[in-house]
């Protein structure tokens, strides 16, 4: 995806590419980039119509203060020297952990929990992670979609295609606030490629170049259907434009 900070994918090879996409290792520096950038402006507005009620009581506030914690932890920095400081996870997670709980029912405990997941899965506990991110995916508030597309990642890394699929399907389906619907696409037609199933991978590229020809991701999606053997039937002018 574009917006990683810490991989240009542009300069992989496709195996080497989607093998990033799918691998754990790499979460932190590919899919949750993705899905935290997708839903700073939507965790703005959250926070913010929560905030004045999270400190009315010290619960709320606790909470509130939690959360930060976490996600000052969950984020990666850098020293004066440009050298990277890997993200402290394990703090992270006892500070969602402890968010999530204060919080409850509300909207910044959902957050909690959605960060919760997505850090369990930088720390490979997939099982743990998976109901987590289902719970604030089938939720229906305003991160559902960031949430599926984790669940996603972490179901493809479990090997569950086929439940991965179908909710990058319905992500890339979906208009309006969310998780950007060219890059749940994006990610389906790597996912498919790297199953093998190229004329499922082409398909995906090519409805997708069709909807979103001035997506970020045309560039890369017009490689990978190349590669792949396919062409997107697209306007001269929007051939290489970017959002």
């Amino acid at each position: 995806m574009s917006t990683t900070k810490k991989i240009n994918r542009r300069e992989l090879e496709q195996d080497e590419f989607i093998e990033k996409v799918f691998d754990l290792g790499e979460w932190l520096e590919t899919n949750w980039k993705q899905a935290a950038a997708a839903a700073g402006v939507v965790l703005l507005v959250v926070l913010a119509g929560v905030g004045w009620n999270a400190w009315r009581g010290r619960t709320l506030a606790q909470a509130n203060a939690a959360l930060g914690q976490g996600l000052a932890a969950f984020e990666p920095t850098r020293r004066p020297d440009g050298t990277a400081v890997p993200p402290r996870l394990p703090e992270a997670l006892a500070s969602f952990e402890k968010a999530a709980s204060l919080g409850g029912s509300r909207p910044i405990g959902e957050i909690a929990r959605y960060y919760r997941g997505l850090t369990l899965v930088g720390l490979d506990r997939i099982p743990e992670a998976t109901p987590i991110l289902q719970e604030v995916a089938s939720a229906g508030g305003p991160i559902a979609s960031q949430a599926k597309v984790a669940l996603a990642s972490a179901l493809a890394a479990k090997g569950d295609y086929d439940r991965a699929s179908a909710l990058l399907q319905e992500v890339g389906s979906a208009s309006g606030a969310g998780f950007p619907p060219d890059a749940a696409l994006s990610m389906l037609g790597a996912m498919r490629a790297r199953q093998g199933r190229a004329d499922e991978a082409r398909k995906v590229y090519e409805d997708a170049l069709t909807r979103f020809p001035q997506s970020p991701h045309a560039g890369e999606m017009r490689q990978r259907l190349a590669e792949l053997g396919g062409t997107a039937t697209l306007p001269a002018s929007s051939s290489g434009t970017t959002r």
